[in-house]
């Protein structure tokens, strides 16, 4: 019997915490629109943009839009597009609510979420003997 009220007191404290965890996985369904970019630097045969031999800055973003179309708890998907190429997205969102990780049909996209500006910090590494490209960009949800 002495057992039982500890033992219910600690079920019920890790219930709680668990309830509070599950609340932070945010909702990405929906358009997030580049709105600035902090740096670009990319070479080869480029899909959204003209192909070229020598790396080239870029001093305004492209016009890209994540898509995201499904989500199931953690996971989601949709896609990442700009006026010249379309590419399937697959992204997993961790346990802090903030860190969110993707990929595209040839590139991994590491994002911070900030709740307040409903907007996603995204680094873009696209390795590859084809084509590089390394940017860093800040993405807001279009408000419908």
């Amino acid at each position: 019997m002495k057992l039982r009220i500890p033992l219910a007191a600690v079920l019920t404290l890790c219930l709680g915490v668990t309830l509070a965890f599950a609340g932070t996985v945010p909702n990405m369904v929906g358009d997030w629109k580049i709105t600035s970019d902090i740096g670009t630097v990319a070479m080869g045969k480029l899909s959204h943009t003209e192909p070229t031999t020598e790396p080239k800055f870029f001093s305004a973003p492209v016009d890209f839009t994540l898509r995201i179309t499904k989500q199931d708890g953690h996971s989601f998907y949709g896609e990442r597009f700009s006026p010249k190429s379309k590419e399937t997205l697959l992204g997993v969102i961790d346990d802090d609510g903030k860190s969110i990780y993707m990929v595209d049909d040839d590139g991994v996209l590491i994002c911070t979420y900030d709740k307040a500006k409903d907007s996603l910090k995204v680094r873009y590494m696209e390795p590859g003997t084809e084509s590089k490209v390394v940017s860093i960009s800040v993405y807001t949800r279009v408000k419908k």
